[in-house]
């Protein structure tokens, strides 16, 4: 059963508050956004909306608030911004169930927030228990593309006394899924083990039909010989394999993390799934250190594709700027022997070294998996077209096509 996906808008100026018809003007006069019906029951506006073809039901009503502690904060906060959401008292609350497709529903959501609020300082998204920059949410609400599947959820890393680290995600419920985590990693390796449950959400987040409990998901090539199969236990099962006082274990589970949420565990081989017979992710450690080849599905790359081109400029810019290192991702044809249906592109990094209008020069940062004639070092030109993805350093921090809002923050921010 889905959750309702709850977000709350903190505008700039709390007067926006109480405009409702400004709210709702802007509602109907947003392109893709049609409002079909809408009622007021105490402080409560109830939509009906239609967002590209797609029905919502939206609950709409101004609520205090404090600023949660244990809420990630997802983006860069100029510290003007961080004071005066601190001093804020009042915010709009935006109630949604998401439809079919969560990643569609999680950007009609910002678009209605951006149209009804659309001078905000943040937004703070309960559902994944994260607070997101009202620049960057003006950024992914004005996008035909939507922002990337992890906005959907959190990965919490809880530690321990000792080295024993608890990974567990906030967010899915809402889209029907179950929560996810990784049980009894450790302060080395819970990076890696992020990973897989991020990409392990981002692949259910896709499918057409849930992930049923012990079915087997292909999730990485660790090496040419080896493939992380992975599965999902529910936590009242997992739980009985650990010590029911560790970190995550029976005892920690009285008060939260107890309903829809699994963990996730591996396959060793196929005689093991045959017999249900599993291994905790943390078998694979020592790969999971060097570059697995995660497996992202054809729909993800797609979207990453089309939002690095549509903010190709961003790109252009910081390399006239001269900032460096920029990392480009190209998606090439892998060599003829390792083509399937499922195989035929790979998606590796590269610095770049020039640009021109249609054209990049730039050199291989990694290995190849399935292309023979290339190898760390390698520097050749590419068609722009193939870029999937990319990455700019600045002295202050790491930007991607989804937060290049931050390179148009004032210098003093």
């Amino acid at each position: 059963m889905k959750e309702k996906s709850y977000m709350l808008v903190i505008p700039q100026q709390e007067e926006d508050l109480l405009d409702i018809k400004g709210m709702l003007d802007r509602l109907s006069e947003t392109e893709g956004i049609e409002v079909i019906s809408k009622s007021m029951e105490d402080f409560t506006m109830k939509l009906q909306l239609k967002v590209d073809g797609e029905n919502y039901q939206a609950e709409v009503y101004p609520t205090s608030f404090q600023v949660p502690e244990m809420y990630r904060i997802q983006h860069f906060f100029p510290d003007v911004d961080i004071e005066a959401v601190k001093e804020a008292e009042n915010g709009l609350a935006v109630e949604m169930y998401f439809g079919e497709e969560a990643l569609l529903s999680y950007h009609a959501q910002l678009r209605i927030i951006h149209a009804l609020i659309p001078d905000k300082l943040a937004i703070f998204d309960d559902s994944s228990e994260k607070i997101l920059s009202g620049r960057w949410a003006e950024l992914a609400a004005s996008s035909k593309i939507p922002p990337a599947p992890r906005y959907i959820y959190t990965v919490q890393a809880v530690s321990g006394e000792d080295d024993t680290v608890w990974l567990h995600s906030h967010g899915l419920n809402r889209c029907g899924l179950p929560e996810l985590e990784i049980l009894d990693s450790s302060k080395s390796v819970y990076q890696s083990h992020y990973s897989v449950i991020e990409t392990m959400a981002n692949r259910m987040l896709e499918m057409e039909e849930p992930l049923e409990p012990m079915e087997a998901l292909f999730l990485a090539r660790l090496t040419r010989d080896i493939s992380l199969i992975t599965t999902l236990v529910p936590w009242s099962e997992a739980v009985e394999h650990y010590d029911e006082n560790m970190l995550g274990g029976k005892s920690d589970r009285a008060e939260s993390h107890n309903e829809n949420t699994s963990a996730i565990f591996a396959y060793l081989s196929h005689e093991d799934y045959e017999n249900g017979r599993y291994a905790p992710v943390s078998v694979y450690d020592e790969y999971l250190h060097d570059n697995p080849l995660y497996m992202v599905t054809t729909n993800e790359t797609e979207r990453m594709k089309a939002l690095a081109a549509e903010r190709q400029d961003y790109l252009k810019k910081a390399f006239e700027r001269g900032e460096k290192p920029i990392l480009v991702k190209m998606g090439l044809e892998v060599d003829e022997e390792y083509k399937t249906e499922d195989n035929s592109r790979e998606h590796i990094w590269f610095e770049l070294m020039d640009i021109k209008e249609d054209r990049l020069k730039g050199e291989l940062t990694q290995e190849p998996y399935f292309i023979e004639g290339l190898q760390t070092g390698s520097i050749g030109e590419y068609a722009l077209k193939d870029i999937t993805d990319w990455l700019i350093y600045t002295p202050e921090r790491r930007i991607t096509p989804d937060d290049v809002y931050l390179l148009e923050l004032p210098v003093e921010a």
